[in-house]
């Protein structure tokens, strides 16, 4: 089980309940960060035992998917269901995986011998990271490369865009999200640091590797997560979906 942290203590509180059912329930932790606490770019893959013949599953306590969809790209195979302490609803989410993969890869070979490069440090919380600037940095003189370093709070099309043709592709250090969610909102390819380094030829693409998303995400610095695990001897466990949609999830009963 997982969720954002103002549920917690809830989390931590209905773990023996549900073993004292009979189920096997897991609340991993990723540091610094509490138990069974997941963020939106920190949701490490899950290495699952499975039972055979049963479900493994995360339970996800939340009133949004964004935090969720993290869990979700890096755990495809691990299905996810969304409670929502507000409505008293549990919803099964799902998330376009080879869509996402499919983007990600047009965005990475897109940026293929681009001569001049745009590195941006994101400046919000503890987001950048100067040792990864470092190393880009590092690659980009290497390669003969041009570049530009610049400064950005909050990361928008806006202001990329200011610097028109002046950047063939751009580089954020700051949350891989704004690349794999809003990517296809600017106009010049905009990478993470792992997507760069792809670019760049010194690391194979993941589909050249046959590397799941797992692997790719773990390498942008995603983090533990959270799974319940359903096994109990002789019981079956059955979801039933309904056609009603709420975002991208469907209401379970």
């Amino acid at each position: 089980m997982a969720g954002t942290i103002q549920f917690s203590n809830a989390i931590r509180a209905v773990k023996p309940e549900l073993e004292n059912l009979g189920f096997r329930v897991l609340i991993p932790q990723s540091k610094p960060l509490s138990a069974g606490e997941v963020l939106g770019c920190t949701a490490p893959s899950v290495k699952l035992q499975v039972c055979a013949g049963k479900d493994d599953v995360i339970i996800f306590v939340a009133d949004g998917r964004f935090h969720l969809e993290a869990f979700m790209i890096a755990n495809p195979e691990i299905r996810a269901f969304r409670y929502d302490p507000y409505l008293g609803k549990l919803f099964l989410e799902e998330y376009d995986h080879e869509g996402m993969k499919g983007d990600r890869r047009r965005a990475i070979e897109r940026a293929i011998g681009a001569k001049s490069w745009g590195i941006v440090l994101g400046t919000l919380g503890r987001q950048g990271n100067p040792m990864v600037l470092e190393r880009l940095e590092g690659k980009m003189r290497d390669k003969g490369l041009e570049y530009m370093v610049v400064l950005i709070s909050e990361l928008s099309p806006k202001k990329i865009e200011l610097f028109g043709d002046a950047v063939d592709a751009w580089v954020q250090i700051a949350c891989p999200r704004l690349s794999i969610d809003w990517g296809d909102a600017f106009r010049k390819p905009l990478l993470t640091s792992f997507e760069a380094e792809i670019a760049l030829g010194d690391l194979a693409g993941w589909w050249e590797r046959k590397l799941s998303l797992m692997g790719v995400r773990s390498v942008q610095g995603v983090e533990a997560v959270v799974e319940m695990r359903m096994c109990k001897k002789g019981w079956t466990i059955r979801w039933i979906t309904m056609p009603r949609m709420v975002g991208n999830g469907t209401l379970v009963t």
